[in-house]
C-alpha cells in the first residue's frame, strides 16, 4: 500500500495560509494526470467552498462543494490502476483525521467521477484517512474516535466507479461486559452483510457458537415476542445485524426450516435461563429479593431490594458480580434482563451484603424515552425492566460472577403486575 502525497501542493497550501477555515480568495494548484497531460485544481469560496478542475485547455469542471473547513490536503494517485492519476481532496479541520473525497479521471470522456462512500452508517462514516493500494483497486479507511473506539473499512473499486465494502472493523459494548467486543463485518459480493464476527473478552458469542443449553430465537427484536424456535448448545450462528438494547440478528440453519433469519437477546447468551432453578443458592451464597413490587403503599413499596448472604463457614469472595433479572410471563416465557455490575467484595458468614435498596422511578432513559429506572450505585440509572406487555409476571434476581462462580445464584421469585406505578424521581 502507498499514498502518493503531493508535497509541493501541500507546501503551497500552507504557504498561502490555508488553516482550519477556508480562504475566500481562489487558489490554483497543479495536478499531474499523466506524462504530457496535466490539470489545474481551483479551490474558491469561503463558507461555501467549490473545487473545480481544468484538464489541459479544456473547460472548467465542477468537482463539488465543500463546507468551510479548509481543503488542506491533496493526493494524486491512480486509484483504479488505469494508468491515469486520480484526485483526492481532503479536509483535516486541524485534526489528525482527514475527511477525503475521491475523484476518478475518466480518460474516455475527460471528465471526473466522484467515488461515493456507500454507507454513512459505517464505522468511519466516510473516507477517513484513505490509503490506496498500489497493486489493486482497493481503498482502505481508518478512523479513531477515542481510546477504545476506532474503525477500519476496506472497499474494492468496481469498473463503474462504485466502492463495495469487503470488511469493516469496530467495537461494541454489550450489556454488562467489562470490555468492548471487537466486531468484524464481512460482506457478500452483492453488498449484503455475510456475517459479523464478534470476538474478544466482551464477546457474548465468540466464534458464533451457542454457549447455552437452549437458546431462544425470535421472529422480531421484541421482548414480548414468543420464541419461534430454539438453537442447541454448540450449534453455529452467523450474526448479521445488531440492534440497540442488545438484540442480535442471526442466520441459523434449521434442520427443518433450512436457513432462516432470527433474533436473539444478549442476556440469553450469558445466562442459561432454561436451566435455572428458582431459588438456586450456590457454594453457601444465597440471594434474597424483597417482595416490594406488588404493593407500593407500604414503607418499602416500589423499592428494589436485593441482598446476598453467606450461609457457609468461611468467607467467600465476589470478584466482578453482575446482577440480572429473570422475568417469567403468565405464559411461562422467560426473559433475562441485565441490570448492572457491582464492585467485588468478601462476604463473611452471618453478614449479608446489601446489593440494592433503590426506588423504581419513571423517568427519561439515556435515549430520552420514559422508562422504569433504578440507581446504578451512584453512576447513573439503568432500565429496571424492558418494555413488557401488560400482564402478570414473576421476577427473580440472578447473580453471576464470570470466572469465579461456577453457576449463577438465583433468588426467590416475587410477583408483580405490569405496568408498575409511574412514580417520578424524588425532588433534588
Amino acid at each position: 500500500m502507498k499514498r502518493i502525497l503531493l508535497a509541493g501542493v501541500l507546501a503551497t497550501l500552507a504557504a498561502q495560509g490555508a488553516g482550519v477555515h477556508a480562504q475566500a480568495a481562489p487558489r490554483d494548484f497543479p495536478y499531474p494526470i499523466k506524462a504530457g497531460l496535466s490539470a489545474i485544481v481551483k479551490i474558491s469560496g469561503g463558507d461555501d467552498q467549490r473545487a473545480t478542475v481544468r484538464v489541459g485547455n479544456g473547460p472548467e469542471q465542477l468537482l463539488g462543494s465543500f463546507d468551510n473547513d479548509a481543503i488542506d490536503q491533496m493526493e494524486s494517485v491512480d486509484i483504479d490502476h488505469d494508468g491515469y492519476r486520480d484526485l483526492v481532496l481532503g479536509q483535516s479541520g486541524g485534526s489528525t483525521q482527514l475527511i477525503a473525497r475521491l475523484f476518478l479521471y475518466r480518460p474516455a470522456s475527460g471528465a471526473f467521477q466522484e467515488i461515493r462512500h456507500p454507507d454513512p452508517a459505517s464505522p468511519c462514516r466516510g473516507f477517513i484517512n484513505p490509503v490506496i493500494d498500489d497493486k489493486q483497486a482497493l481503498i482502505r479507511v481508518g478512523c479513531r474516535y477515542g481510546a477504545a473506539s476506532n474503525g477500519t473499512e476496506e472497499y474494492v473499486l468496481r469498473p463503474d466507479g462504485t466502492a463495495h465494502a469487503t470488511t469493516w472493523t469496530t467495537q461494541a459494548q454489550f450489556g454488562l461486559e467489562n470490555e468492548p467486543a471487537e466486531l468484524t463485518y464481512r460482506f457478500r459480493e452483492d453488498g449484503a452483510i455475510a456475517r459479523i464476527d464478534i470476538e474478544g473478552e466482551g464477546s457474548p458469542l465468540e466464534g458464533g457458537t451457542v454457549p447455552v443449553g437452549k437458546l431462544d430465537l425470535y421472529d422480531t427484536p421484541d421482548v414480548n415476542d414468543r420464541p419461534a424456535m430454539t438453537a442447541a448448545e454448540g450449534e453455529h450462528l452467523d450474526v448479521v445485524a445488531l440492534r440497540p438494547r442488545d438484540w442480535l440478528q442471526v442466520r441459523y440453519t434449521s434442520k427443518t426450516a433450512g436457513e432462516v433469519l432470527k433474533w436473539i437477546r444478549y442476556g440469553d447468551l450469558r445466562v442459561d435461563k432454561h436451566q435455572l432453578a428458582v431459588p438456586a443458592p450456590q457454594g453457601g451464597l444465597a440471594l434474597e429479593l424483597a417482595d416490594t413490587l406488588a404493593d407500593w403503599n407500604g414503607e418499602d413499596g416500589g423499592l428494589f431490594m436485593l441482598s446476598v448472604a453467606n450461609t457457609g463457614d468461611a468467607p467467600a469472595a465476589l470478584k466482578a458480580p453482575r446482577v440480572w433479572l429473570l422475568l417469567t410471563s403468565a405464559q411461562g416465557d422467560r426473559i433475562v434482563h441485565p441490570l448492572y455490575q457491582r464492585d467485588g467484595d468478601t462476604l463473611h458468614p452471618a453478614n449479608p451484603l446489601g446489593f440494592a435498596r433503590d426506588p423504581v422511578v419513571w423517568a427519561p432513559d439515556e435515549d430520552g424515552k420514559p422508562a422504569y429506572l433504578v440507581n446504578d450505585n451512584g453512576y447513573g440509572s439503568v432500565p429496571f425492566l424492558p418494555a413488557l406487555a401488560p400482564g402478570k409476571y414473576r421476577a427473580a434476581a440472578v447473580l453471576t460472577d464470570p470466572g469465579n462462580l461456577a453457576q449463577p445464584i438465583v433468588s426467590n421469585d416475587i410477583g408483580f403486575d405490569y405496568p408498575l406505578p409511574k412514580r417520578p424521581p424524588a425532588a433534588q
